[in-house]
This record gives structure tokens, C-alpha cells and sequence, in this order.
């Protein structure tokens, strides 16, 4: 019997689902037909398989499946570095680039990975770090954040919420914020036990930044680990 043969797995996969109704997951008619020649020229019985409508139709949709499935796969292949490596690739023989820092995941999504902040934070206190991440700095304040939005309409709350597990946060130093206008002081003290910490230097803030703050699409935040903070998503 000559075998039937297929440019792709799925193609091939689907033709002997087909042909085999037993192994399928569809009751279809397999086949018309189904009959031995032996009018060939070298002989040899030669099987025809005659394919009815129904499965010449999945088997078209299998191809123009995998068609799109190669489509992808080369357009993902694009978004891999000059050389034609991948990040993991790269990072295996030590060369990983640093300031790259964005996965092909999220180059895919048009978002920069998480983690990578140009802004160069300073502690607002001894204890603080100025190290975290905006996602390891989220994690670690996520009460205070919420808890800054307590009273506001439960929509509010739910969209800091969604902001907090999509990683869309941003954060910038108050200073650098217009409006923000607070200036917080640590003051160290000491005493039985270690001594004490206190603050000081809180202002209202004003214009823009004070009307998003009060309709709760934004917080203004002091932490010892990046001081005063303004937040919005």
C-alpha cells in the first residue's frame, strides 16, 4: 500500500484522524469510497481514498491553521536580538545585556519589564531601601496604598487594585512633582530602648496634583524607603 504523506505534522495529524474515524474525536464520513487498482504500470495495487466534503474542509482548515501558527512563529522570531538569539540564549553564554532588560513577552505586550525604574531613589529614612524594585516597593506598601483610598467609592478602590496586580503603577519622587508641595524631615531621637523617629514638613498639596489625589486617581505617599512619594495609575 503507498503511503500518504503531509508537508506538516498537523496536516498529517488531521488526514489519518480522518482516515481513521475509530482514533477521532469527530463522527464523520471518513470516506466515499475506498478501492484497490491493480492497473498500474509497475503492477502494484495502488489504494485511492476518495475524502468527503466535510473532511476535505478540516483538512483545508488544518492547513491554513498551521500556515498562521508559521506566520507567528517568524514574527516572533523577529523580535529576537540582531545575532538572532534569544535573551535566555544570550544569557547562558554570559552575555546578557543589562540595559536591555525587557523580555520578549514584554515587547510583545509594548511594555518594558518590571523592575527597570530610571529613577534613582534615595531612603526616606535609616531603615529604609532604596534598592526595591516598583514591584518589590508595591509588595511591601500594598496596605499603605490602599489603606490611603479608604472612604473613596468602591470603583476607585477596585481600579488601584487591578493597577496593583498589573504591575501599572507609577511612581515619582514628590519633589519632582508640581503641587505635591510636601517636604518630609526625619528626626532621630535618642533614649531607653534605641530612641525614637519622627516627621515633619507635611503641606497640602495644590492644582493638578491636589484634585487627582482627592478624586482618588492618585496618593501621595511617604515611606522609608523612597520618602515622599506621589503615586498614580
Amino acid at each position: 500500500m503507498s503511503s500518504i504523506s503531509a508537508t506538516n505534522v498537523s496536516t498529517s495529524n488531521t488526514l489519518a484522524s480522518l482516515l481513521n474515524p475509530a482514533t477521532s474525536g469527530d463522527s464523520l464520513p471518513a470516506a466515499t469510497s475506498a478501492r484497490s487498482d491493480a492497473g498500474t504500470a509497475s503492477g502494484d495495487p495502488v489504494d485511492v481514498v476518495d475524502l468527503s466534503d466535510r473532511a476535505k474542509q478540516i483538512l483545508a482548515r488544518a492547513t491554513s491553521e498551521q500556515v498562521a501558527a508559521d506566520k507567528l512563529s517568524a514574527q516572533l522570531q523577529s523580535l529576537r536580538d540582531p545575532n538572532g538569539k534569544s535573551a535566555a540564549s544570550d544569557s547562558k553564554a554570559g552575555n546578557s545585556k543589562a540595559g536591555d532588560g525587557a523580555s520578549l513577552f514584554d515587547k510583545l505586550r509594548g511594555r518594558v519589564q518590571d523592575g527597570k525604574n530610571d529613577t534613582v531613589w534615595t531612603a526616606g529614612a535609616r531603615a529604609g531601601d532604596a534598592s526595591l524594585s516598583d514591584a518589590e516597593f508595591t509588595a511591601k506598601h500594598k496596605d499603605a496604598l490602599l489603606g490611603a483610598l479608604l472612604g473613596m467609592p468602591a470603583e476607585k478602590l477596585q481600579a488601584l487594585q487591578a493597577a496593583i496586580n498589573n504591575g501599572t503603577l507609577k511612581f515619582q519622587k514628590g519633589s519632582e512633582v508640581e503641587g505635591y508641595n510636601t517636604r518630609t524631615t526625619v528626626t532621630y531621637t535618642a533614649g531607653p530602648g534605641g530612641g525614637g523617629m519622627s516627621t515633619s514638613g507635611y503641606r497640602p498639596a495644590t492644582g493638578a496634583v491636589k484634585e487627582a489625589i482627592d478624586a482618588g486617581n492618585a496618593i501621595a505617599l511617604w515611606t522609608e524607603d523612597r520618602g515622599d512619594v506621589y503615586v498614580t495609575w
